[in-house]
């Protein structure tokens, strides 16, 4: 993959990220993806009607749009919460905006974390969001609950990316989030030898 440095520079922190344009490429087969795993199972279950009936619902004048608008809102919120709790760093160091390049909100921490810190709070959003209301609307049938969450998962795509990008760094290895990029920084462990060079 041309967007990863394979070989890390010694004494500086490997760049395992890719590009926000390979995201944007990348987003249409995630969303995809994510689609069929969680609207599959709600199918199987209540059938395509259901599905039907939970966009009806949804769609609703007067709903859909702030529920997005919040959705993406609190999105952002959660994964600096679950950042700053998972990787016990103080809130106030969160930073939240929008890349208007990628015309997307982001959440950053500057500072580094264990990966495994750091995957927990990438995955936050997307489970609070949409894979619990997915899952209650599953025991509860036709919900405008269950097309929310569908579409709060399918918005967690560029999460799970980065989870995947991420996929072999150790979760005690130490990751920075990267300031422009999709992934991280990552810090290897100095061995002693190397720590008296």
């Amino acid at each position: 993959m041309t967007d990863q440095l394979v070989t890390p520079i010694p004494g500086q922190p490997r760049d395992v990220s890719i590009s926000m344009s390979r995201v944007n490429l990348l987003a249409l087969p995630v969303a995809l993806i994510t689609l069929l795993v969680c609207g599959t199972p709600f199918v199987l279950v209540h059938g395509w009607g259901a599905l039907a009936e939970s966009a009806r619902l949804f769609l609703r004048p007067g709903l859909a749009v702030p529920v997005l608008l919040i959705g993406f809102v609190l999105h952002e919120l959660i994964h600096g919460a679950a950042w700053a709790f998972y990787g016990q760093k103080p809130l106030t160091i969160m930073r939240f905006g929008i890349n208007w390049a990628a015309l997307a909100p982001y959440a950053h921490c500057p500072e580094p974390m264990e990966a495994g810190a750091y995957r927990l709070g990438a995955l936050a959003p997307g489970a609070i969001l949409g894979l619990l209301p997915i899952a209650v609307a599953m025991w509860v049938g036709p919900t405008w609950v269950f097309f929310a969450g569908l579409l709060f998962s399918i918005a967690a795509a560029g999460d799970f990316m980065i989870l995947w990008v991420l996929r072999n760094v150790p979760s005690h290895f130490l990751v920075q989030d990267h300031p422009s990029r999709a992934g991280c920084l990552v810090y290897e462990p100095i061995s002693p030898e190397e720590s008296h060079v």
